[in-house]
C-alpha cells in the first residue's frame, strides 16, 4: 500500500506540535527535544535510575498507517546496538535482534512498529490503537520515559 506522505506528515506535525510549542515544559518532565524534522524526531529521555540521559530516535515513515519505529542513538546519531554497554535491558527493552534481524536496540511495547510486527503480538493490531492518544508520538515518548525508569530495567 502506498501511503500519502502529506497525510503522514500532517499526523506527525499534529502529534509533535506540543513538543515544539512547550518544549521547555516537557524538558522539566524529562523529555528534551533535540531535533524534529519529518519523519524523524530525536529526544533525550531522563534516565533517573542511572542518573543520565539517553537519546531515542523516532522514525515515523508511513505514520499513522504504520506505527513508528524507535531505537537508542549515541551523540553522533548512530544506533546503539544490542550487546553495546550502556543501553537499557529488561521490562520490554530488548537484548535480542529485532523482528527484521537488525541489531539495533528496540522497544517491545504497544505502539512501536517492532512490537506490532512481531508474530507474538498480533492480538493487538495497530489499527485498533492508532487513534488513541497514548499511542501517538508524545504518548509513546512519555510512556517510554516511565518504562525506562521502572524497577527491573538494567544497564547492559
Amino acid at each position: 500500500m502506498i501511503v500519502d506522505p502529506h497525510l503522514s506528515q500532517a499526523r506527525f506535525d499534529r502529534d509533535v506540535a506540543p513538543l515544539r510549542r512547550d518544549g521547555s515544559s516537557y524538558a522539566k518532565t524529562g523529555l528534551k527535544m533535540l531535533d524534529i524534522a519529518f519523519p524523524c524526531l530525536d529526544v533525550a529521555l531522563q534516565w533517573i535510575t542511572i542518573g543520565r540521559e539517553i537519546v531515542v530516535h523516532v522514525q515515523a515513515d508511513d505514520y499513522d498507517y504504520r506505527p513508528v519505529r524507535g531505537w537508542w542513538i549515541d551523540a553522533s546519531g548512530d544506533p546503539l546496538c544490542i550487546g553495546m554497554s550502556g543501553i537499557p535491558v529488561g521490562c520490554g527493552f530488548q537484548a535480542n535482534a529485532n523482528p527484521y534481524g537488525e541489531q539495533k536496540a528496540w522497544f517491545c511495547f504497544p505502539g512501536w512498529r517492532e512490537y506490532h510486527d512481531h508474530p507474538g503480538h498480533q492480538d493487538r493490531p495497530w489499527p485498533s490503537l492508532r487513534h488513541d492518544r497514548q499511542y501517538g508520538i508524545l504518548g509513546l515518548l512519555m510512556q517510554l520515559k516511565a518504562d525506562l525508569n521502572k524497577p527491573g530495567v538494567q544497564v547492559q
